[in-house]
């Protein structure tokens, strides 16, 4: 006798919800991938290209300016990467392992950028870095940057700390181990998936960072989250390069999300919201 299934109204509802979910978070993304390779559109139905390719992808590539922004972005994510592990592991070990008086305001004020809306703390910077001489330099983007990206990498890497038991390093020096010993046979293999998840959230932060990138460093410093706004509302119109360049920007995305998967721990992601 077959079985017939019956949804419950509780299960449709679930469902829906799903569906619903999936097509905001899909949605968005559909409609760039159709901009960027539209070519030519049905009159009657603007949503509909007549004529798909990859001639927006190869204009941009064949623009200096856009070859400039892709280098600018790529070289500058990774060293704001690796300025914020040089602060965040020494200060995340702190977090991590130690008590002291202030401790939790401590760490609340290094939350702070991630609450403060960009706009407010690129104007607060501004005059700053001006006079500093850092405005419309490499240096300057990276250092802002790095504003937003330090909590991201010090919550992780503070949690991969706590995730260590002070017991495991007690009972090495028990066994002869020396100090760098602990270190890098202890510490370090333990840390090492905290320290990638804040790099992935850090990398992510730098590459998508616009409003500090455009207050700092344009024109000097254009990367490409400045050039889809060049393109979408800037000095031309053009949803087609807009789109094409926001493929290059979604790109490094998909490697994020499986290394997240495969070798980050949830507890160092769930860090990051504490």
């Amino acid at each position: 006798m077959k079985k017939h299934w019956i949804l419950s109204p509780k299960g449709l509802g679930n469902i829906f919800v799903a569906i619903i979910l999936l097509f905001y978070v899909l949605f968005p993304m559909v409609v760039v991938v159709f901009w960027s390779i539209a070519e030519k559109w049905y009159p009657e139905h603007w949503w509909a290209p007549e004529k798909i390719g990859l001639s927006w992808f190869k204009a941009l590539f064949k623009l200096v300016d856009v070859q400039l922004s892709f280098i600018q972005t790529f070289t500058i994510a990774p060293i704001v990467v690796a300025l914020t592990a040089l602060i965040s592991i020494p200060a995340g070990y702190v977090f991590g392992t130690k008590s002291f008086p202030g401790k939790r305001l401590l760490e609340n004020i290094f939350l702070i950028p991630l609450v403060v809306p960009a706009i407010a703390t690129g104007i607060s910077i501004l005059s700053v870095y001006t006079a500093w001489g850092l405005r419309n330099t490499y240096w300057g983007v990276i250092l802002a940057h790095m504003i937003g990206a330090t909590p991201y990498m010090l919550r992780c890497v503070s949690a991969a700390f706590e995730g260590i038991d002070p017991a495991w390093e007690e009972a090495a020096r028990n066994l002869g181990a020396t100090r760098w010993q602990v270190v890098w046979k202890i510490l370090v293999p333990n840390i090492t998936p905290g320290i990638l998840a804040g790099a992935i959230f850090a990398f992510s932060w730098s590459i998508n960072e616009f409003v500090l990138t455009l207050l700092i460093g344009f024109p000097t410093v254009t990367t490409l989250a400045v050039k889809v706004y060049q393109y979408i509302g800037g000095y031309y119109i053009t949803p087609n390069a807009a789109a094409a360049v926001s493929i290059f920007l979604t790109l490094p995305s998909i490697p994020i999300v499986l290394a997240m998967e495969k070798y980050v721990k949830a507890e160092y992601v769930a860090g990051v919201a504490r």
